[in-house]
């Protein structure tokens, strides 16, 4: 800082005013105390900024650095109320670990009325905020255009997004391997499993990826049906699906949409028809099927954005990381199962 000091002429206060974006410093001074800054290779580090804070407040008010937690929901409160478990869990787990990794954490909303990207960046940078967690995208193809060289930025899910980012993913290929897998166990040999093409789409196909490359390789197996709908199935898809197929257990993409639609159509399940669901809310809950862990995903989420921090590293990574969690399979009773795996039929 003392360097940049000498160079813009000025002293190491303004300096420091001026790469925190402060009105006090004028605008043509910013400007140029952010380009030397720059040739140098000058950059302010968010921890030890964070700690002068702190110095400077009153005793009884020291507040950890803080980490933005960005709702990129079009719906206000969209991850918060999400109609999805895993989703909401994602939140809580962040949230957790940040207060564990001694950040407090602010949520915003990307899509907040009249705020531009830009002026987004700026609310966060005058904030003092440096790590930026970007929660699950409604949009399947999102494209940001923040201050990136401000923010070290993680994202949470696997939907495409511009530029690519550091992110934690559910493994969405597992997820599809574990139930071709234990749908095979359990006896089954007409699944039906309906795609939401849109969703597919951005998730790179991975999920069905791994249901049919696991699938077409058990023996005595018949080509699984995967019907796709452009948005969430009908009750009249599903009829028609089953009166098509007659498969003897259906995999939700959903966490419960298929089964809702059954239950309006009039069958007991699982009397009836079998179903799981590949986005099981808990390991020991009623629906069987694949739980994704979201808690830990949010906790992976902030473990890596806090690394980056502590580490200044901050704009669009060359070679973006991308962290994978995987499942685990619960019984639930939508299988109609007494602890023990039927044999084949």
């Amino acid at each position: 800082m003392r360097e940049v000091a000498q160079r813009a002429r000025v002293s190491t206060s303004t300096v420091s005013l001026a790469l925190r974006n402060s009105p006090l410093v004028a605008a043509a001074t910013r400007e140029l105390i952010r380009t030397l800054a720059a040739e140098i290779g000058y950059r302010v580090n968010p921890l030890v900024a964070a700690h002068m804070r702190t110095r400077r407040k009153p005793a009884g008010r020291v507040a950890g650095p803080v980490l933005a937690i960005v709702d990129t929901q079009r719906r206000r409160h969209g991850w918060r109320d999400n109609r999805t478990s895993m989703v909401r869990q994602m939140l809580a787990g962040a949230r957790a670990q940040a207060a564990v990794r001694g950040y407090a954490t602010r949520e915003f909303w990307l899509h907040e009325p009249g705020l531009s990207h830009a002026r987004f960046s700026a609310m966060l940078r005058a904030r003092g905020i440096s790590g930026v967690l970007l929660g699950p995208s409604s949009d399947l193809d999102l494209r940001l255009d923040l201050t990136w060289d401000w923010f070290s930025v993680v994202r949470l899910g696997s939907a495409r997004v511009e530029p690519p980012l550091h992110r934690v993913v559910i493994d969405h290929f597992e997820v599809g391997m574990r139930a071709a897998q234990n749908a095979y166990a359990l006896g089954f040999r007409r699944p039906l499993f309906p795609i939401r093409e849109p969703f597919s789409k951005a998730h790179d196909r991975r999920m069905e990826g791994g249901f049919q490359t696991t699938w077409s390789h058990l023996p005595r197996v018949r080509r699984a049906a995967l019907p796709a709908t452009d948005g969430l199935a009908t009750q009249a898809d599903l009829e028609g699906w089953l009166r098509q197929y007659q498969p003897d257990v259906i995999i939700d993409y959903e966490e419960r949409h298929l089964l809702g639609l059954l239950t309006a159509c009039g069958w007991r399940v699982p009397e009836e028809i079998k179903v799981f669901s590949l986005c099981a809310a808990e390991l020991g809950g009623p629906l069987s099927g694949c739980v994704q862990d979201g808690e830990a995903m949010g906790q992976a989420g902030i473990d890596l954005l806090v690394t980056l921090v502590e580490r200044n590293e901050t704009g669009v990574p060359t070679l973006p990381v991308t962290l994978s969690t995987g499942s685990v399979w619960n019984q639930g009773r939508t299988l109609g199962l007494s602890g023990t795996h039927r044999g084949e039929g």
